[in-house]
Protein backbone atom coordinates (compact mmCIF):
# COMPACT_ATOMS: atom_id res chain seq x y z
CA UNK A 1 0.00 0.00 0.00
CA UNK A 2 2.95 2.34 0.60
CA UNK A 3 2.81 5.15 -1.93
CA UNK A 4 5.67 7.66 -1.70
CA UNK A 5 3.56 10.21 -3.58
CA UNK A 6 1.14 10.29 -0.63
CA UNK A 7 3.83 11.23 1.88
CA UNK A 8 5.45 14.64 2.05
CA UNK A 9 8.31 14.86 4.54
CA UNK A 10 9.44 18.23 5.80
CA UNK A 11 12.10 19.11 8.29
CA UNK A 12 12.37 22.10 10.53
CA UNK A 13 15.16 23.37 12.76
CA UNK A 14 14.80 25.42 15.94
CA UNK A 15 17.01 26.80 18.70
CA UNK A 16 14.67 26.52 21.70
CA UNK A 17 11.09 25.59 22.63
CA UNK A 18 9.67 29.08 22.12
CA UNK A 19 11.34 29.32 18.70
CA UNK A 20 9.89 25.94 17.70
CA UNK A 21 6.31 26.90 18.54
CA UNK A 22 6.71 30.45 17.17
CA UNK A 23 7.95 29.01 13.90
CA UNK A 24 5.18 26.40 13.66
CA UNK A 25 2.25 28.67 14.56
CA UNK A 26 1.95 30.66 11.27
CA UNK A 27 2.07 27.41 9.28
CA UNK A 28 -0.45 25.72 11.58
CA UNK A 29 -2.70 28.78 11.39
CA UNK A 30 -2.74 28.71 7.58
CA UNK A 31 -3.40 24.99 7.41
CA UNK A 32 -6.10 25.00 10.10
CA UNK A 33 -7.94 27.77 8.25
CA UNK A 34 -8.13 25.29 5.37
CA UNK A 35 -8.98 21.74 6.30
CA UNK A 36 -5.71 20.78 8.00
CA UNK A 37 -5.75 18.55 11.05
CA UNK A 38 -2.63 18.21 13.22
CA UNK A 39 -1.48 15.20 15.20
CA UNK A 40 1.57 15.37 17.44
CA UNK A 41 4.29 12.98 18.44
CA UNK A 42 6.31 14.94 21.01
CA UNK A 43 8.84 13.60 23.44
CA UNK A 44 8.44 16.79 25.47
CA UNK A 45 5.48 18.74 26.86
CA UNK A 46 4.80 22.04 25.02
CA UNK A 47 1.50 22.94 26.72
CA UNK A 48 2.93 25.83 28.79
CA UNK A 49 4.80 27.29 25.81
CA UNK A 50 1.73 27.23 23.56
CA UNK A 51 -0.45 28.77 26.29
CA UNK A 52 2.07 31.57 26.89
CA UNK A 53 2.39 32.36 23.18
CA UNK A 54 -1.35 32.21 22.46
CA UNK A 55 -1.99 34.61 25.34
CA UNK A 56 0.28 37.17 23.66
CA UNK A 57 -1.04 36.78 20.10
CA UNK A 58 -3.95 38.68 18.64
CA UNK A 59 -5.86 35.76 17.12
CA UNK A 60 -9.57 35.12 16.85
CA UNK A 61 -10.88 32.96 19.69
CA UNK A 62 -12.06 30.29 17.24
CA UNK A 63 -8.54 29.93 15.83
CA UNK A 64 -7.02 29.86 19.33
CA UNK A 65 -9.43 27.05 20.25
CA UNK A 66 -8.41 25.04 17.19
CA UNK A 67 -4.73 25.52 17.98
CA UNK A 68 -5.39 24.59 21.61
CA UNK A 69 -7.17 21.42 20.49
CA UNK A 70 -3.85 20.09 19.16
CA UNK A 71 -2.29 17.73 21.70
CA UNK A 72 0.70 19.84 22.80
CA UNK A 73 1.57 17.71 25.81
CA UNK A 74 2.00 14.37 24.08
CA UNK A 75 5.15 13.26 25.87
CA UNK A 76 4.75 9.52 25.80
CA UNK A 77 7.04 6.68 24.87
CA UNK A 78 6.33 5.88 21.24
CA UNK A 79 5.02 2.48 20.29
CA UNK A 80 3.53 1.29 17.04
CA UNK A 81 0.06 0.83 18.58
CA UNK A 82 -0.04 4.50 19.66
CA UNK A 83 0.95 5.68 16.17
CA UNK A 84 -1.57 3.29 14.58
CA UNK A 85 -4.31 4.57 16.89
CA UNK A 86 -3.68 8.20 15.91
CA UNK A 87 -3.36 7.49 12.19
CA UNK A 88 -6.55 5.39 12.24
CA UNK A 89 -8.20 8.40 13.87
CA UNK A 90 -6.88 10.63 11.04
CA UNK A 91 -8.19 8.48 8.17
CA UNK A 92 -11.26 10.65 7.60
CA UNK A 93 -9.38 13.96 7.66
CA UNK A 94 -8.73 15.69 4.32
CA UNK A 95 -5.32 17.18 5.15
CA UNK A 96 -3.23 15.37 7.74
CA UNK A 97 -0.16 16.91 9.35
CA UNK A 98 2.03 14.99 11.77
CA UNK A 99 4.32 17.07 13.99
CA UNK A 100 7.25 15.00 15.27
CA UNK A 101 9.76 16.33 17.78
CA UNK A 102 12.25 14.83 20.18
CA UNK A 103 15.63 13.18 20.33
CA UNK A 104 17.14 11.59 17.24
CA UNK A 105 16.07 8.15 18.49
CA UNK A 106 12.52 9.32 19.18
CA UNK A 107 12.08 10.96 15.76
CA UNK A 108 13.54 7.90 14.06
CA UNK A 109 11.21 5.53 15.94
CA UNK A 110 8.11 7.60 15.21
CA UNK A 111 8.97 7.71 11.50
CA UNK A 112 9.59 3.95 11.44
CA UNK A 113 6.15 3.41 13.01
CA UNK A 114 4.54 5.77 10.48
CA UNK A 115 6.25 3.94 7.59
CA UNK A 116 5.13 0.58 9.01
CA UNK A 117 1.56 1.86 9.19
CA UNK A 118 1.68 3.18 5.63
CA UNK A 119 2.80 -0.21 4.30
CA UNK A 120 -0.64 -1.55 5.29
CA UNK A 121 -2.83 1.54 4.95
CA UNK A 122 -3.19 4.16 2.26
CA UNK A 123 -3.10 7.64 3.69
CA UNK A 124 -2.01 11.00 2.32
CA UNK A 125 0.02 12.75 5.01
CA UNK A 126 2.49 15.54 5.66
CA UNK A 127 5.18 14.71 8.20
CA UNK A 128 7.05 17.60 9.82
CA UNK A 129 10.12 16.41 11.71
CA UNK A 130 11.37 19.18 14.01
CA UNK A 131 15.02 19.12 15.06
CA UNK A 132 16.87 21.04 17.74
CA UNK A 133 19.67 22.62 15.69
CA UNK A 134 22.21 22.30 18.50
CA UNK A 135 21.58 18.56 18.88
CA UNK A 136 21.36 17.76 15.17
CA UNK A 137 23.83 20.24 13.66
CA UNK A 138 26.32 17.50 12.74
CA UNK A 139 23.70 15.48 10.87
CA UNK A 140 21.92 18.18 8.85
CA UNK A 141 22.79 16.58 5.47
CA UNK A 142 21.29 13.26 6.60
CA UNK A 143 18.13 15.04 7.75
CA UNK A 144 17.82 17.01 4.52
CA UNK A 145 18.30 13.83 2.46
CA UNK A 146 15.23 12.31 4.16
CA UNK A 147 13.09 15.40 3.55
CA UNK A 148 11.21 16.80 0.55
CA UNK A 149 10.96 20.35 1.88
CA UNK A 150 11.98 22.53 4.77
CA UNK A 151 9.69 24.54 7.03
CA UNK A 152 10.83 27.74 8.68
CA UNK A 153 9.24 30.89 10.06
CA UNK A 154 8.32 32.13 6.59
CA UNK A 155 6.66 28.85 5.59
CA UNK A 156 7.34 25.81 3.45
CA UNK A 157 10.33 25.94 1.04
CA UNK A 158 12.38 23.84 -1.29
CA UNK A 159 15.52 22.78 0.56
CA UNK A 160 17.74 24.46 -2.06
CA UNK A 161 16.03 27.80 -1.36
CA UNK A 162 17.29 27.70 2.22
CA UNK A 163 20.57 25.84 1.59
CA UNK A 164 21.63 26.85 -1.96
CA UNK A 165 24.76 24.64 -1.86
CA UNK A 166 22.76 21.52 -0.95
CA UNK A 167 22.50 18.72 -3.51
CA UNK A 168 20.29 15.79 -2.59
CA UNK A 169 22.28 12.57 -2.48
CA UNK A 170 20.70 9.99 -4.75
CA UNK A 171 20.42 6.47 -3.43
CA UNK A 172 21.74 3.72 -5.64
CA UNK A 173 19.04 1.28 -6.72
Amino acid sequence: MYNKNNVKRMCSFYVNDVHLITMLLPYIERKIKGSGKFYTFFEKDYEKVIQMLLSKLNLKEELKEKINSINWNNKKEIKYEKVKERLDQAKNDKEIYLLVNGSNEYIKNVNLCIDRYLKKNELKINIINCYDIVEFNKNIIGILNKSNKILNTSGEHEIEEIFPEYKKQKKNA
